[in-house]
């Protein structure tokens, strides 16, 4: 008896030594590119102190959890291959950083993030307008927003409008009416980042909402289910339309072989009056341009039964990953960073002109004031097409652009490609 309870003793020692570490856990964050963090695309201290700042308020609210490991890096155009090899490979992934359009055109559908929607409905009312639809793909939630807000928009060198005798335009026709004042003054009305593919169909989009009534994406899901085509005549009228900014003298035809950078020098040197981008580059123009700028939304096209829209949203959110072994403290560190408390220094260093959240301002000054006026964005389509079709739709819509493509051949390309896709086994929301 003596001996028995001796051993049972140490066993009871043993276990209250040990339990601790029994209970002990580790939260393994992952981020699929190097813009798959908090605070993307901020200087690398500032993101680590963010995200120091927040792992320490986590462990601290659950002192079971004794570490919070991040894995972030790589290219954008390599964050699905990333995400999978590392699911696949058997690595510890509880938590990814998500941006939306992954989420909404390859991490749902390929079953790599577990659908949030319980935990967003405990959130409600956190969030501002379209910033929880960015993350909905086939009815379900994948993602919880946690981000800045960007919009499309034209951005204008003032003074260079002022002698044109031009107001920022509300109108196609008004724009178009102030190109031969233009060639006068020997100023460019737009340019574009045109060697960026992926750039190009932002026209296609948004000529696409006015000449679909704003019905863009039911159009494009009926497409992409068969019932309708590229080749129809809304979606052919918004690449005529398109192309009309080239041919009718709007656009620089020179604008092919121009990238990001290119066409901004452009831009600061004065060389051209516009360009249409996104929000993301107020920043830059603000530290970069040596003139009063200013930002107008897309244009009206006359006769067209939509209105213009801007395209974006939130961009950034939180994911639960679906081999992840600790589901639910993946769910609990999630709905902590979210938090209006946590989420404010999140996304206070990208100086944001609006975010995913009502509790955390946007900025102040009268450009972002202009750009919340566009508030809510619509879901860009490159979101809702595969991303094997998006590839085509960019080359396509950019050999439109720099002349070697008609509008027709350009929506023929598109239905091609489709077809072939489902000739290989492609079905919509698979």
């Amino acid at each position: 008896m003596r001996q028995k309870s001796v051993f049972a003793a140490l066993a009871l020692t043993t276990t209250a030594l040990i339990s601790p570490q029994l209970c002990a856990k580790e939260l393994h964050v992952f981020g699929p590119s190097s813009w798959d963090s908090f605070a993307p695309g901020a200087p690398e201290d500032v993101v680590k102190k963010v995200t120091d700042d927040l792992d320490a308020k986590f462990m601290a609210k659950f002192p079971d959890v004794t570490q919070v490991s991040h894995d972030v890096r790589g290219t954008i155009s390599d964050g699905l291959s990333r995400l999978r090899n590392a699911q696949l490979a058997g690595d510890p992934v509880d938590v990814v950083v998500c941006a939306a359009n992954p989420v909404n055109t390859s991490y749902a559908r390929l079953g790599l993030i577990k659908p949030v929607d319980d935990l967003v409905e405990g959130l409600k009312g956190r969030f501002t307008p379209g910033s929880v639809e960015n993350f909905t793909v086939g009815g379900k939630v994948w993602g919880v927003p946690l981000s800045a807000v960007n919009v499309t928009t034209f951005f204008y060198n003032k003074e260079q409008f002022k002698q044109a005798g031009l107001e920022p335009p509300k109108t196609y026709e008004a724009f178009l009416a102030a190109v031969p004042r233009f060639k006068e003054l020997d100023i460019i009305p737009v340019v574009h980042q045109g060697k960026n593919a992926w750039m190009w169909p932002l026209y296609y989009m948004s000529s696409l909402a006015e000449t679909t009534g704003n019905k863009q994406v039911e159009l494009v899901e009926s497409i992409l289910k068969g019932t309708a085509k590229f080749t129809d005549p809304q979606s052919l009228e918004a690449l005529v339309l398109s192309k009309k900014w080239v041919d009718d003298g709007l656009l620089d035809p020179q604008s092919n072989d121009l990238d990001e950078d290119a066409m901004k020098s452009v831009f600061y040197s004065g060389k051209a009056a516009a360009y249409f981008g996104g929000s993301w580059d107020a920043p830059a123009i603000k530290a970069n341009a040596p003139f009063e700028w200013g930002v107008f939304k897309f244009p009206q096209y006359e006769g067209q039964p939509g209105h213009p829209v801007a395209f974006g949203g939130a961009e950034s959110g939180l994911c639960v990953s679906s081999t992840s072994k600790e589901p639910e403290l993946a769910a609990e560190y999630i709905k902590f960073a979210v938090e209006d408390a946590q989420a404010g220094p999140l996304l206070e260093p990208l100086v944001p002109i609006a975010t995913s959240h009502v509790g955390v301002s946007g900025s102040t000054d009268e450009v972002s004031k202009d750009l919340q006026s566009y508030l809510p964005a619509d879901k860009f389509l490159d979101w809702v097409w595969p991303r094997e079709l998006t590839e085509t739709i960019q080359r396509s819509v950019q050999s439109m652009m720099g002349g070697s493509l008609s509008p027709e051949q350009a929506a023929q390309e598109m239905q091609t490609k489709l077809d072939s896709m489902v000739s290989s086994g492609y079905k919509f929301g698979e």
